[in-house]
């Protein structure tokens, strides 16, 4: 797992780790996204939307604490979970990031 830090973004990025695995161990290391909002880049391993399940505790986590998570893969939209935020790029994720910081901003 590779973890970057970029403002007050923290990115995951799976390596060769099992994907259960990779959710286990971000959920393990609350100091590393605590006040942060969150992108999991998933962007170059081949997804079904069953398999971004794991990650809906995370997401209602980081909603209770008013970060953002979002997560970066390429699959159908349609079939992913409400609570879930899933974006084509990387980019992208940021972009939705800094829209849902204004909107708390602005008490949205």
């Amino acid at each position: 797992m590779k973890v970057k830090e970029k403002n007050n973004v923290v990115v995951f990025k799976k390596s060769s780790e099992d994907l259960t695995d990779f959710v286990e161990k971000i959920i393990d290391q609350p100091n590393v996204f605590k006040d942060k909002n969150i992108i999991i880049d998933l962007e170059e391993t081949a997804l079904r939307p069953s398999e971004i399940i794991p990650f809906e505790s995370l997401a209602v986590l980081q909603k209770k604490q008013k970060k953002s998570f979002v997560i970066v893969a390429d699959i159908d939209f349609d079939e992913v979970s409400e609570e879930i935020i899933v974006v084509p790029t990387l980019q992208e994720g940021f972009d939705i990031i800094e829209m849902e910081e204004i909107e708390r901003d602005l008490g949205f």
